[in-house]
């Protein structure tokens, strides 16, 4: 998968920070042993078919709240994207002694799978909770829920499907509030019930606020 345009130039910067760690020996083994059958892969610049209705939840960490939700609903798909390797393959490892057999994985930029590699609304519900803030001014550009992704979400959501973000950093939140305010397809509602992970808790004990916002795409919208 690439970010770059035909003339070389990025589509977007990357709304993600590069970093990796190390994977320890067991997160190895999990990720050589279970991708093959629990993760996601591209053909041909397609997204191998996934069946019904799914519920994706972007840069997922690892994977408290997607684990969570996935057992919680076993009536339910649901689909996680991720960019670091140690999150993806301690999910992996959860998703195989559990045997839970409604989530799958996908690594990569949600904005280049979500543009170039599905096709379709086929998310009854998409979720982005505490993604990478960029605090700085300058940084802003780089974060993922902005106008841009909001016109993706348009093409990728079914009409009368949820939108749920979390961050604990006011601004973001604030930009995030106040760019679907200006979006009359998107109407605020009551954010789902999610569990609090490893990163909120962080965010607590630092006296960081925590908030949750959630948008209903109209049901008539075309």
């Amino acid at each position: 998968m690439s970010n770059l345009k035909r003339d070389g130039r990025l589509r977007w910067s990357p709304s993600f920070l590069r970093r990796q760690g190390q994977m320890t020996p067991g997160q190895k083994r999990a990720y050589r042993e279970w991708w093959p059958e629990f993760g996601l892969e591209f053909q041909h610049g397609k997204l191998l078919p996934l069946s019904g209705t799914l519920n994706l939840e972007i840069g997922f960490g690892m994977g408290e709240n997607l684990i969570h939700s996935a057992l919680a609903n076993p009536e339910k798909q649901f689909v996680g994207i991720e960019v670091h390797k140690p999150g993806i393959a301690h999910v992996l490892r959860r998703i195989a002694e559990e045997e839970i057999s409604n989530l799958r994985l996908l690594r990569g930029d949600a904005r280049l799978i979500l543009s170039d590699h599905i096709e379709g609304r086929i998310f009854e519900s998409v979720s982005v909770l505490f993604p990478d803030p960029w605090p700085r001014s300058g940084d802003h550009h780089r974060r993922l829920v902005q106008s841009e992704f909001i016109d993706l979400l348009n093409t990728r959501v079914q009409p009368g499907g949820v939108f749920h973000f979390a961050s604990d950093v006011d601004c973001y939140a604030d930009s995030v509030e106040s760019a679907f305010r200006d979006r009359a397809e998107w109407t605020p509602v009551s954010p789902p019930p999610r569990i609090s992970t490893r990163y909120e808790e962080k965010g607590i004990a630092a006296g960081r606020r925590i908030t949750d916002l959630a948008f209903r795409l109209s049901s008539s919208f075309p």
